[in-house]
């Protein structure tokens, strides 16, 4: 095959590789415009492509759909560019928008089927516990990120054993932008298909509650309420869950509480550490050693104690209420700004070894 490929990778910068090979169109959703195979480039990197045929270039329905997946697929990659990207959500890898058939790039998604195709395979009491603090982690780091998802449902979350992974951002839209009328029962909330007031971060908390109640049954919810699921606990993990109006449910800090999970916001305030791994070694070999690693110091050898290097937690605030931190995009997305600190760039802002 003697055909290369134009795009701009998720840094912002353009590529033009040649491709190996394509693979087959996967069975497309009834009345998508969206036809979805790998594709191997010469360099040996392997993505799925998602592209729009030409027919649907002048759906405006079609157009947002492959716009807001490459916007909130930027958004996520810029938020976590200082940490690991999270495992929970696909990776946007490139874009090409003026092209016959306009397409994204995305990183092979993780082993493990969506919740629909494991349709009828019953969860047990253990494996829903890993899926839910999963989940709701998911949904607690979108939330630093700005975005709603919007869509969660079997068909767009898929589940290892181990992590879900969501899927399909292309009904994705910022905090605080209107909302518009879309979704349906059992997985919109009300006020998302009615298309009234902003978008929340528990628009999805609703989404993700009937997913709760999916696995453990196997079956699709039917209502807008409800029934118990498991008994007392499983009550009290969806308590308030399934109420109205955004603001009367519990956010997804609330939900890792009610389970026992750890917040992962805890971590993302801290610079990455690339010695991680090398310091964890270390401390192995001292503890191997036993007490006579270190020889005992007397009493004000080493001055003053040491100040922790922790810096006190910050508020709980929506990233995009931090006046510092984040800066808007050319589109109006958010970006979150350099740390000051340790990290990549030095002290301030700076580059290591940089004067001034």
């Amino acid at each position: 095959m003697n055909e290369s490929l134009s795009f701009v990778d998720s840094s912002g910068m353009p590529e033009r590789v040649r491709v190996l090979d394509y693979g087959v169109d996967e069975q497309p959703a009834p009345a998508s415009g969206f036809r979805t195979r790998t594709i191997r480039l010469e360099d040996g990197r392997l993505f799925l492509q998602r592209r729009l045929l030409p027919a649907y270039t002048t759906r405006a329905e079609s157009v947002d759909a492959l716009e807001a997946e490459i916007r909130a697929g930027l958004t996520l990659v810029r938020t976590f560019m200082e940490v690991s990207y999270p495992p929970e959500f696909t990776r946007l890898a490139g874009y090409g928008i003026e092209v016959e058939q306009p397409f994204l790039l995305l990183d092979l998604p993780r082993d493990g089927r969506t919740l629909a195709e494991r349709a009828g395979a019953l969860m047990l009491s253990a494996e829903q516990k890993k899926f839910e603090s999963s989940l709701f982690r998911a949904l607690r780091l979108l939330q630093w990120a700005g975005l709603v998802h919007r869509s969660i449902s079997p068909a767009t979350v898929r589940w290892d054993g181990s992590r879900v992974q969501l899927t399909s951002f292309g009904s994705a839209d910022r905090e605080g932008r209107p909302r518009q009328r879309m979704g349906s029962l059992p997985w919109a909330p009300p006020e998302q298909r009615e298309g009234v007031g902003t978008n929340d971060h528990r628009d999805d908390i609703w989404s993700a509650g009937q997913l709760v109640y999916f696995v453990a049954h196997a079956r699709e919810p039917s209502g807008t309420r409800m029934p118990p699921v498991a008994g007392p606990v499983r009550d009290e993990l969806l308590k308030d869950v399934f109420a109205e109006r955004a603001e009367q449910r519990p956010d997804a800090r609330t939900m890792l509480r009610r389970i026992a999970a750890p917040d992962p916001w805890d971590d993302l305030g801290r610079p990455s550490d690339p010695l991680s791994t090398g310091r964890a070694r270390f401390a192995e070999l001292l503890a191997d050693k036993g007490p006579s690693a270190w020889p005992v110091a007397p009493a004000g050898v080493w001055g003053e104690p040491e100040q922790p290097d922790h810096a006190a937690p910050e508020p709980d605030v929506r990233p995009d209420e931090r006046g510092g931190p984040y800066e808007q995009l050319g589109s109006g997305w958010p970006r979150r700004r350099g740390r000051s600190g340790p990290g990549r760039r030095g002290f301030g802002g700076r580059r290591a070894g940089e004067g001034g």
